[in-house]
């Protein structure tokens, strides 16, 4: 099977929706299928992707999304044409740019996945989304991150909706080999977030607010901070805690990360689908202290220590037990182990191909009802 995945966001920037998209094109290659990943661009793009217009920044969902807002669908018409596909598979179709044209112009069988989560949505950002669905009806089958994407497809969407988690590479995302990870040392705790830390929904000032506390009750805190943002903000500024941010990290030395950290603290406040990051700590053998968000609650599956949104407090008592309590850190890190190896690309992608020959079917069957 020939598959174009279609992303609406930048490729040439890291983020969740990306590396799933292009995650999930490897493992179909493993499988013996051949996939390629489409979507805007503002600089070059990985291996294994094509450009479809111009990225441009949108304020989107407390976040700022790069999308090709002002593209047109005659690039995506010819892309489709030209690669000889026999499967769309469009990642949060409701976002403008190529992926919305694809769901007009393909004349194969259509996948759309819903990454999206709202714990709170406001009347007027309902009432847009269901203005945008009208395309909707194209697609064949549906898939949602999680049961929380899954409600927030299913105000726009009536069709079939299969709940597919994200996937984990357990070959880029592993333990460090040799001896068991070793306990924080007496007084010390490193701490790794990962994320767009500029944007509120993150939960980074949260992370900040809950280091200085630890740093009161005489922690030190060692904070490496993985993502893009506006480093220069904090940086001089004298504090409890001085980060250290990294940018981007990619690939090998963000696995080295999820290695070398005593916890990965994902702070969110809300709205994240599933929880990307907290797989990857997991299967690299990093505990994770996450907030009990219904997305991340989701992909933990039990396997991480989560505490209330928002809360500094909470949060620096969830870090001190992790630093403090052996049993606990190993329990944390053998059953996230297990969690991301039920979740592995394979698995996963596996899954995934279920539902595209379900779509399969449903678009014979819609072109024969439509003869």
């Amino acid at each position: 099977m020939r598959v174009c995945i279609v992303s609406p966001y930048d490729l040439s920037c890291d983020g969740g929706v990306n590396r799933h998209a292009t995650s999930l094109a490897r493992a179909l290659g493993a499988l013996g299928h051949e996939a390629r990943v489409a979507g805007p661009a503002s600089g070059p793009v990985p291996e294994g992707c094509d450009a479809l217009g111009r990225a441009v920044p949108v304020p989107a969902n407390g976040s700022v999304a790069r999308i090709a807002l002002l593209a047109g669908p005659r690039a995506v018409r010819a892309h489709l044409a030209a690669g000889g596909f026999d499967l769309v598979h469009v990642h949060e179709p409701l976002v403008p740019g190529p992926g919305r044209h694809a769901l007009r112009v393909a004349r194969v069988p259509v996948v759309a996945t819903f990454h999206c989560a709202a714990e709170r949505e406001r009347p007027l950002q309902r009432a847009l989304r269901r203005a945008a669905s009208a395309a909707l009806g194209r697609i064949d089958f549906a898939i949602a991150v999680s049961r929380a994407a899954k409600r927030f497809a299913r105000a726009v969407h009536r069709g079939r909706i299969a709940v597919v988690p994200n996937g984990v590479d357990l070959s880029r995302f592993a333990p460090a080999p040799g001896a068991p990870r070793a306990a924080p040392a007496a007084g010390r705790l490193r701490v790794l977030f990962v994320g767009r830390f500029g944007e509120p929904r993150k939960g980074f000032r949260v992370l900040l607010g809950a280091a200085a506390l630890l740093r009161r009750n005489g922690v030190h805190v060692e904070l490496r901070v993985a993502g893009a943002g506006p480093a220069e903000r904090h940086r001089g500024r004298r504090g409890p805690v001085e980060p250290d941010f990294l940018g981007p990290v990619h690939d090998a030395a963000l696995a080295e990360e999820y290695r070398s950290a005593d916890v990965l603290c994902a702070p969110s406040l809300g709205s994240e689908g599933f929880g990307l990051v907290l797989l990857e700590a997991m299967a690299s053998g990093c505990p994770v202290v996450a907030s009990d968000i219904p997305g991340y609650a989701e992909a933990a599956g039990g396997a991480a220590l989560l505490v209330p949104p928002g809360d500094p407090v909470a949060l620096a008592h969830g870090l001190a037990r992790v630093a403090a309590d052996r049993v606990l850190r190993a329990r944390l890190v053998a059953a996230g182990r297990a969690r991301a190896e039920a979740l592995s690309w394979s698995r996963i992608a596996a899954r995934v191909l279920e539902v595209y020959r379900a779509a399969g079917t449903a678009d014979r069957g819609r072109r024969a009802t439509a003869a």
